[in-house]
């Protein structure tokens, strides 16, 4: 997937005011590694998917 789309995902999370701990427990990723794949891309379905899930709980 693109990395915009992982911006948009990791705004939405930082709106609904999700700490990046339980993000990263969850995604089982550091948010370190987010950021990267957020300037880097192309970011994994799965981690796509996993962070979705977290957004729309």
């Amino acid at each position: 997937m693109k990395s915009t789309e992982l911006v948009e995902l990791m705004g939405k999370i930082e709106a609904k005011g999700i700490v990046w701990e339980k993000v990263e427990e969850e995604a089982k990723i550091s948010h370190d590694l987010l950021k990267l794949y957020a300037v880097s891309g192309p970011v994994p379905v799965t981690l796509i998917n996993k962070l979705k899930t977290l957004v729309e709980a």
